[in-house]
């Protein structure tokens, strides 16, 4: 089984649900969760800074998506605590987090964690790519903000993930040093084999690991190599083996990050890899790299799950 650690769905969902469609996800991606057999996932909770309509009405939106997934469609059990993922486990159903993607579009204040936690939210990422009132992006400079040293304490007090994909290194460098329990980057491949800034260094990698999280390998192709010909499925495993060889297969999980948002012709998408159903192709790919059965049983799911019931109340 599969748990996906970064998934950009409602963002189409709610597309779908504005256009008037009652079953969005039946129609459109079940059947690849299905093939890919994705037992659960992160769905993140993202407002487009390009986008002309105000980041809390695009927040706003994907929230009433995902009410609208859980009440009308009824494939989907959203996870608030242990019990309901042993259930979820249990029963097999599958299930889904909600996670905020940067907290732009939303009060730049305390109280937002709180209000976030009272929405169902379980995973935060302090920003996206700029700097904010909590955090600096991989596009700005600085670090924490004394509210951003606040917020990674009471984020960690409310038993919730606290993701440093997005983050520049002085960011992640002060959530590293604050925290007092697992840290989570959801959606990050190795900066020593592409040097974009989205992805990790070494140390940082070491670091999360260290702390008992998960580093999610994610198949967007920037991320993946810097010069096209090699963004293919074969250099996303080389991340896979660099990270296990570097801090463990215990580290290593699924970020996928497929694009969901750029439905165009030439939208940048990894084309043996940027849908559920192609997830086979990657797993075949690891055993032949070497993978044993219960490696790839950790890297596709046990990670996450052991994250999941050491963080969530």
């Amino acid at each position: 089984m599969i748990f996906d650690g970064h998934s950009d769905i409602l963002t189409a969902l709610t597309r779908f649900v504005q256009k008037g469609e009652k079953q969005p996800f039946t129609d459109h991606y079940l059947q690849a969760f299905v093939q890919g057999q994705v037992e659960g996932a992160i769905f993140a909770l993202w407002a487009d800074p390009a986008q002309k309509l105000p980041l809390t009405e695009q927040i706003a939106q994907q929230l009433q998506a995902l009410h609208h997934l859980l009440k009308e469609e009824h494939v989907l059990q959203l996870i608030l605590g242990q019990k309901d993922l042993e259930l979820a486990m249990a029963q097999g159903n599958r299930y889904c987090l909600l996670g905020a993607e940067g907290l732009d579009g939303y009060p730049q204040e305390e109280a937002t964690i709180d209000w976030l936690y009272q929405q169902g939210v379980r995973h935060v990422g302090l920003t996206w790519n700029y700097a904010n009132q909590f955090a600096a992006g991989v596009l700005d400079c600085g670090g924490l903000t004394a509210l951003g040293k606040r917020a990674v304490k009471r984020i960690q007090q409310s038993a919730m993930l606290l993701d440093i994909s997005h983050l520049n290194d002085a960011s992640a460098a002060d959530v590293l040093r604050l925290a007092q329990g697992p840290i989570l980057a959801s959606h990050s491949n190795c900066r020593r084999l592409c040097g974009h800034p989205r992805n990790l260094t070494d140390d940082q990698i070491k670091a999360v690991a260290a702390t008992g999280g998960v580093v999610g390998i994610n198949s967007y192709p920037l991320f993946i190599a810097e010069t096209k010909q090699q963004q293919n499925l074969h250099h996303l495993a080389d991340h896979i083996v660099h990270m296990a060889d570097l801090a463990g297969t215990a580290a290593v999980g699924l970020g996928f990050d497929f694009n969901y948002w750029d439905t165009a012709a030439d939208a940048v998408i990894l084309p043996d890899l940027h849908q559920y159903s192609q997830i086979p192709r990657l797993l075949e790919l690891l055993k032949q790299r070497g993978f044993h059965d219960s490696e790839l049983q950790q890297i596709c799911h046990g990670n996450f799950l052991r994250l999941l019931r050491e963080v969530l109340a």
